[in-house]
């Protein structure tokens, strides 16, 4: 899953209404960020199944990206560093962005083959592997996030800025379309090709998205104060 994850976190959004949306997205993203890195150091691993033409799916070995367990702890560190930027608003910042976090074990555990471990690679290992369908789960995937951005651009109403309104769902709708893009592609990936990607991939958009969401955020934050 890819958009999907970015879609859940601005769909989040109204639970943490000042904490910018691209940290939210980023948390979000974080398990494919952090695979990226331990597959660079060599320590998780991408595997392309011989059927890759027909299916247009990978499987992993990644304990440490994307095992529940450690997810659980990679949300609550990253969950306390964004809240400490956010002075009154902590609890409710290192709740969501934790949250959001352990959000991709869940996510993935739908379309993953079996595969997402609890702790360990020794582990029991989860996922009911809808990536064996591949357009049903990208349409799957699509309406998610169609229903999360619609949910994004309520949530900030329609005198929001309009870096918000519609450079987001701008975003969000280029990201579907990569999403789409392996159906296209029958030659498979090379692994050490993808680490880039999945490093820079999710800095990259939750900086896009930062940067779209900062007045909106800042609008807000005046307002709270009673400066707007």
């Amino acid at each position: 899953m890819g958009v999907g994850h970015a879609a859940v976190a601005l769909g989040a959004a109204r639970a943490a209404p000042r904490v910018n949306a691209g940290w939210l997205v980023f948390a979000a993203l974080l398990a494919d960020f952090l695979l990226g890195v331990f597959a660079a150091l060599g320590l998780e691993h991408v595997h392309v199944p011989p059927d890759y033409a027909s299916r247009h799916y990978l499987t992993f070995t990644f304990p440490y990206s994307h095992g529940l367990v450690p997810l659980l702890i990679w949300g609550a560190l990253l969950g306390w560093l964004v809240s400490r930027l956010h002075g009154s608003d902590r609890p409710r910042a290192l709740i969501v962005v934790g949250a959001l976090v352990v959000s991709h074990f869940l996510l993935d555990g739908f379309v993953h083959v079996a595969g997402l471990p609890i702790l360990g690679d020794n582990s029991p290992k989860l996922g009911l592997g809808l990536w064996k369908e591949m357009p049903l789960e990208l349409a799957l995937e699509t309406l998610l996030t169609g229903i999360c951005v619609g949910l994004y651009l309520r949530f900030i109403g329609s005198e929001a800025p309009k870096g918000a309104r519609y450079g987001i769902p701008a975003l969000m709708l280029l990201l579907t379309a990569a999403t789409w893009s392996p159906l296209a592609t029958p030659t498979p990936p090379s692994p050490p090709q993808l680490i880039p990607g999945w490093i820079g991939m999710p800095v990259l958009f939750s900086l896009l998205v930062y940067a779209l969401d900062r007045r909106r955020v800042r609008e807000a934050r005046m307002k709270t104060i009673g400066l707007g």
